[in-house]
Formats: C-alpha cells, structure tokens, sequence
C-alpha cells in the first residue's frame, strides 16, 4: 500500500516536471512471474521514471552511496532498492537479486553498472545480469531512458520485448560467456533508441 501511495505521489510530480511519454508498457505490464527489466543509466532517478510507468512494481540494486543520504534512502527503499558496493562481489545484493525474481518479482539492473551519458558501447556491460538471470531462471526485458532531464523536457521511455539469452548456450556457462550475453542486452537495450527515432519519421 505504501508503495502504491509514493508512486501516486511521484506520477503527479513527474507529470508536473517532465515532458513524459510511454512507449509498449504493456509489454512488461502484462508479463507474470520473476522478470528482470534491464536499461540504460542516465540519471538517478531513472527508477523513479520506471516506477511511474509501468504497472508491476520494480526491484532495484544501486549503490550504497545512495543509501548514506537519509532522504534517498528512505525514497529508494520504498520503491523497492536494495544496496550493492559496486567495488567488489556483493553477495548480499546478489541473494536479494535472486530472491526478489523467485519470489516473482521484477528486478530493474542496469548493466553498465553506472550512469551513462556517452551512449552505446560493448565495453560497457558487466557479466552480473547474466548470472543472476541465469541462476534465478528468470526472462530479460530491455528498456531504453531518451532524456534530457529538464523542465518540461520530453522524457521518453521505450520498454523491449521479453528474449531468452540462454538459447544458444549449454553447461555451466563461464564469465567471458556472461561478459557476451550482457554485451547482447546492452545492445538490445540501445536499439530502442533507433526503433523510437523511425517511429518519429
């Protein structure tokens, strides 16, 4: 309930601020069971964004930094993030990931693992999506954040369709392999940013 009251609250504040507009929410709206919703990165509040535009609730792991600042934490944590040091393994956060998709929740990772402004590149994308996709068993939805963050700015979202990466892998897959499928996601990722631009012509 408390979180159904905050994201009412931040929908009427976006709306106000931003230019916002939704592409195929539908295509995660309608989805059941653990899913993971992977994006780009540009601002700190794109979980804010994702929350107001779809229906299912979204499940976040961002840094512990966010979380000293009592303000953020308290905002964070009631829309459903969680911490992770991003300078070495977090197991914590690797458990809550996975606990998150058995319990049949949604869990929004962005796989460049920080905030991004230069746009598509392979080197970016980290092998953690992949693994904690893999052990929870769980489908992968891209989504794709086209800015700028200002007054009034136009905010589009664009949510992917569900893909099974697994398809052509076999075995215990090993990090390179990983490395590979997240350079995949990223890449699906920004090709929402094309299919948004030939939707405009």
């Amino acid at each position: 309930m408390f979180y159904k009251i905050v994201v009412a609250v931040l929908k009427v504040l976006v709306f106000l601020i931003f230019d916002l507009k939704v592409h195929n929410a539908e295509n995660l709206n309608k989805t059941k069971g653990g899913y993971i919703v992977c994006g780009n990165h540009i601002s700190m509040i794109d979980p804010v964004i994702l929350a107001v535009s779809t229906k299912r609730q979204i499940h976040y792991m961002g840094k512990k930094e966010l979380f000293d600042n009592k303000v953020l934490s308290f905002l964070f944590r009631n829309l459903g993030a969680f911490p992770v040091d991003r300078q070495g393994i977090s197991l914590s956060a690797i458990k809550s990931s996975i606990g998150v998709l058995n319990e049949g929740g949604v869990l929004g990772i962005y796989p460049e693992g920080t905030r991004i402004l230069s746009g598509y590149d392979e080197n970016n994308a980290k092998p953690g999506i992949a693994m904690i996709a893999n052990k929870a068993n769980a489908k992968i939805l891209p989504v794709f954040i086209k800015g700028p963050y200002k007054f009034r700015g136009r905010l589009e979202i664009f949510f992917g369709e569900e893909k099974d990466y697994f398809e052509k892998y076999e075995g215990k897959l090993r990090t390179e392999e990983y490395t590979q499928i997240g350079r995949e996601i990223l890449k699906d990722i920004y090709n929402l940013q094309a299919d948004g631009k030939n939707n405009e012509n």
